[in-house]
Formats: C-alpha cells, sequence, structure tokens
C-alpha cells in the first residue's frame, strides 16, 4: 500500500491551485481519500502499461486513460463543490 502522503502529493500536483481544500477534504473525509487513492492506482497501472510493449497493450492503456479522465472529473467536482461550501450532490460523485 503507498503510503497516504505519495497519494495526497500525486492529487495536489495533479489539481494545482486547490491545495487547502484538497487537504481538508482528504483528512476529513473517507469517500474522497478512497477516490484518490483510486486515482493514485490508475496513474500507476497506466504507466505500468505504457512502459510494456505498447502496440500490445493499446487496448489496455487506453482503458486506463479513459477511467483516470474519469476519476479526474469526480475529484474535480469533488473540489469544486468544496469550494463552493458544500459536499459533492450523491450521485455525482462518490
Amino acid at each position: 500500500m503507498t503510503p497516504p502522503k505519495d497519494t495526497l502529493n500525486l492529487i495536489r500536483t495533479s489539481f494545482p491551485g486547490h491545495d487547502t481544500v484538497i487537504e481538508r477534504a482528504f483528512k476529513d473525509n473517507r469517500s474522497f481519500r478512497d477516490l484518490c487513492e483510486d486515482y493514485r492506482r490508475c496513474v500507476v497501472a497506466l504507466h505500468r502499461w505504457w512502459q510494456a510493449n505498447a502496440k500490445a497493450v493499446a487496448p489496455r492503456g487506453e482503458e486506463y486513460t479513459e477511467l483516470l479522465v474519469d476519476l479526474g472529473g469526480e475529484i474535480q467536482t469533488w473540489l469544486e463543490a468544496l469550494e463552493a461550501g458544500s459536499p459533492p450532490a450523491p450521485g455525482k460523485a462518490r
């Protein structure tokens, strides 16, 4: 398992300008932490797939790329909602 600090650093780097909200949500909200961990796992998996023979794993790499975009969108939804003063609406994020 990756230390939480590594996941937090990845999220801060991937979503610059939201450090305070990210740190607070990461500390206080398990659903947000789980989402961030899923994002980190996807980044790691995507990196592994593309390091392998790109032609042989292109479809799998594309799936992970799409998943990463989806997870990033969920994180962005969380950040926007929290910056507006409320958690994300049910069904819009985890």
